[in-house]
């Protein structure tokens, strides 16, 4: 007779990913639309920015991928050296080929959205993500749940958990906690 196989626990899912593909609006903004005239402004947090350096800093891939996109949106990935696949309403074939192109199995790619139309990325992700305010049909779908809400730092709290779960952590927060000399402050 054939073992069960157990579950994966989120544990297992954080162990396993290489990779994060973040949404946008409502994941690196509070997916407010503000606008002035013909522009359109989005707002990101400083600390979601920190957490997809240290993301790269421990050697993932990182990518943003988005059905809305804009010159902001162009300007924080350039800003963080991030891929970017804008405009793409279907988000499990952009997940799929973001995942193609990295030749990495979706079940090392953590995947963070709020809304309907993240689904069926989170479907194919080896980790599921999502925040607080995210639609109740991704909450019930996702693995992980942020306690920060979208633009607010979920994607600093996503890395960071991760990367405990990984004994990670501790090595990159290493070189922050070294006083310089006199000299260099």
């Amino acid at each position: 007779m054939a073992k069960p196989v157990r579950p994966l626990t989120v544990a297992d899912r954080m162990l396993a990913v290489r990779a994060l593909v973040c949404d946008v609006d409502g994941v690196l903004t509070d997916g407010k639309l503000n606008y002035l005239g013909s522009e359109e402004f989005k707002s990101f947090s400083v600390l979601d920015g920190f957490g997809i350096t240290l993301a790269r800093q421990a050697g993932w891939k990182v990518a943003f991928l988005t059905a809305r996109g804009g010159p902001a949106v162009e300007r924080r990935a350039t800003e963080l050296g991030v891929e970017l696949v804008s405009g793409e309403r279907n988000k499990g074939s952009g997940f799929s080929q973001i995942c193609a192109a990295w030749e990495m199995p979706m079940s090392q790619v953590a995947y963070i959205g709020d809304d309907w139309l993240d689904l069926p990325a989170m479907l194919l992700a080896g980790l599921a993500a999502t925040v607080p305010n995210a639609a109740a049909a991704v909450r019930q779908r996702a693995h992980w749940l942020s306690t920060l809400e979208g633009g607010n730092g979920a994607v600093r709290e996503l890395v960071e958990a991760i990367l405990r779960i990984q004994g990670r952590l501790d090595e990159l927060l290493k070189p922050y906690l070294v006083l310089q000399p006199e000299a260099d402050r």
